[in-house]
């Protein structure tokens, strides 16, 4: 299991249901804004991905996205006909690959009705896939499943969005059959900000990609323990990652003036300028240590 524990005192958990709601509505403000973002920069409208590339062993001209989910798949297990529920699709890149390259039966849900539209019509014009990918609106927090629906719970930068990421980790026990696999890609929190840049660095990219706190690699493992998983696989790939992380920060640095320009004339919202901070950010306090990207597979027990 990788070693990202942090030094920090854990983060408390939102106390009130008050907060919890304005949480999720943060999460629903951003990516309302922000999936233009993503299609228009980060070109999801063709490879249909909405999260950070994996480098290692990358073959040339290879999508480094798809190479993420193709690794993550590999961690997994993943075998075809399989039921898969993409927990916080984004446009639906994960459940569109693995329904047409590997055969899944896959349910993509999200809290955006504009992603999931997407998504459904991404998924209509991909080549004719082995499984299926299906969309909904859906509140990830408290999936409208029966328990033991799943074969694979899949969630790729969307665990960071947990208001109580303990609670959720054993709602997603209960929505796997005996056997099944919860599968989690995203970052954890590591190291404390050494002064008061490195705090407003941290701060700055949780805030601008609405993510409410970061819990370590540790305290994952203790949730997954503690609601009954047992560890299959558990690596820091942040090496692997942060060469994508570094290309959207030197995206950024073009982008932030622009946006900041564009906010002054009024012409932005607060959402759209906070995910061009992010992307700054993001690289920042990747490379000095202050979270760590890692990916995680836990077995329900037979």
């Amino acid at each position: 299991m990788p070693e990202a524990a942090s030094k920090q005192a854990p983060v408390p958990h939102p106390a009130t249901d008050a907060a919890a709601r304005e949480i999720k509505a943060q999460v629903h403000r951003y990516y309302a804004a922000a999936t233009e973002d993503y299609l228009k920069y980060y070109q999801t409208g063709w490879h249909h991905h909405m999260h950070y590339g994996f480098d290692r062993d990358l073959p040339r001209g290879g999508n480094p996205t798809e190479h993420m989910v193709r690794y993550l798949a590999q961690i997994a297990g993943l075998q075809s006909g399989e039921k898969l529920l993409d927990a916080g699709c984004g446009v639906g890149g994960s459940s569109i690959f693995l329904a047409r390259a590997m055969g899944l039966d896959c349910v993509g849900i999200t809290l955006v009705e504009s992603q999931a539209k997407l998504a459904k019509g991404f998924a209509a014009k991909s080549a004719a896939p082995q499984g299926r990918a299906r969309f909904s609106v859906n509140d990830f927090h408290v999936p409208a499943f029966k328990p033991g629906s799943f074969d694979v719970v899949w969630a790729v930068e969307s665990f960071d969005h947990a208001v109580d990421k303990r609670a959720w980790v054993e709602s997603m026990y209960e929505l796997l059959k005996p056997g099944g696999r919860l599968v989690i890609a995203d970052g954890f929190r590591a190291t404390a900000p050494r002064d008061a840049a490195q705090a407003q660095a941290y701060a700055g990219f949780l805030a601008g990609w609405a993510v409410p706190h970061l819990c370590s690699a540790r305290e994952l493992e203790e949730y997954a323990a503690g609601a009954g998983f047992d560890p299959v696989h558990g690596e820091d790939i942040s090496a692997d990652v942060l060469p994508h992380a570094r290309a959207i920060f030197r995206f950024g640095l073009l982008f932030i003036p622009v946006r900041w320009a564009l906010a002054r004339l009024g012409m932005v919202n607060r959402e759209k300028l906070g995910n061009a901070y992010a992307t700054y950010f993001q690289y920042r306090t990747l490379r000095r240590g202050l979270w760590a990207y890692c990916v995680y597979c836990f077995r329900k027990p037979v």
